[in-house]
């Protein structure tokens, strides 16, 4: 079990850090992006091919990309996560930042090698495939790239389909911390990412809603332990952990954490928030009210 919020007095009226740590929260705040990150991040090890060969050989290189519409956002991960050596690129209802190459790409890994994610089988075995790959790319002495060395390189690319595909991990990581304002900035990045709140029509009645949705289970339960309220379960249809809370006071909870506490960036997921908070504060329950969805 993780810890809550509850436990270290939060929701009593207490705002202090377990670890008595204002000064570290310039660190903990940097898991915000790793948290974003984790949701968007994308993994891939490309076969390309290569325009400078005179018989049509193909070379290898890491891609990792993370997608999103907040442009601004992205610019801001790529100077933070990636010294600014990304690429940010217009793709239909958004944009991605890519960080191709195995120079550019170990310097984003560098970032996550310093904050690593608290927790996530999936990114962190997609991680580990990538640097695998990296490592054997760097090996190569020879001009021409050998079988063994291909195959290699061909079984991280199965690897990496076969989790996208599956949602299932190779191998199981611990959580990597224990300290509440990583985990709380983590989560943030990743409810950022991958959750949702608004209003639904429930009856002829409105009811506010905060959810997140991800394949990877632990990912899912790190927020119901942390929270300590809410319901997870499995949607078989979209292989995906759903984490949700319907009740008034556990939205307002989330809200407070991830709007005050625990700050996410995203511009989107901060308006949805606020309107959802001021709906809350002065919507008075009307039985010929048709209700509205946000």
């Amino acid at each position: 079990m993780y810890p809550t919020l509850v436990d270290f007095g939060y929701y009593s009226g207490h705002t202090e850090n377990v670890m008595g740590a204002d000064n570290q929260q310039e660190t903990s705040n940097r898991f915000y992006y790793t948290g974003f990150c984790v949701g968007e991040l994308s993994c891939s090890i490309l076969k390309l091919t290569n325009r400078k060969s005179k018989k049509g050989g193909v070379y290898y290189t890491p891609d990792l990309t993370i997608s999103n519409a907040d442009k601004k956002l992205l610019r801001e991960i790529n100077l933070v996560c990636g010294d600014n050596c990304g690429v940010i690129t217009e793709i239909k209802g958004g944009y991605n930042l890519s960080f191709r190459g195995k120079k550019k790409a170990k310097i984003f890994l560098s970032f996550l090698d310093k904050f690593t994610p608290i927790i996530g089988d999936l990114t962190l075995n997609k991680i580990d495939i990538v640097k695998k790959a990296i490592s054997i790319l760097e090996g190569e002495r020879k001009y021409r790239r050998s079988e063994e060395i291909q195959n290699q390189l061909e079984e991280c690319r199965e690897k990496l389909k076969t989790i996208k595909r599956s949602g299932l991990a190779e191998n199981n990581f611990d959580i990597q911390t224990k300290s509440i304002g990583e985990i709380g900035y983590f989560l943030a990045g990743v409810f950022d990412a991958e959750g949702s709140v608004g209003m639904k029509i429930s009856g002829k009645r409105l009811q506010p809603f905060a959810a997140i949705a991800m394949k990877d289970r632990k990912i899912i339960e790190l927020f119901r332990d942390f929270l300590g309220f809410g319901n997870v379960r499995f949607r078989p249809k979209e292989n995906v952990y759903h984490w949700e809370s319907g009740s008034n006071s556990g939205v307002r909870q989330v809200i407070k954490v991830f709007r005050e506490k625990y700050p996410g960036k995203l511009l989107k997921m901060k308006q949805r928030m606020d309107k959802v908070r001021r709906l809350l504060n002065d919507y008075t329950p009307n039985p010929h009210d048709s209700g509205v969805m946000i």
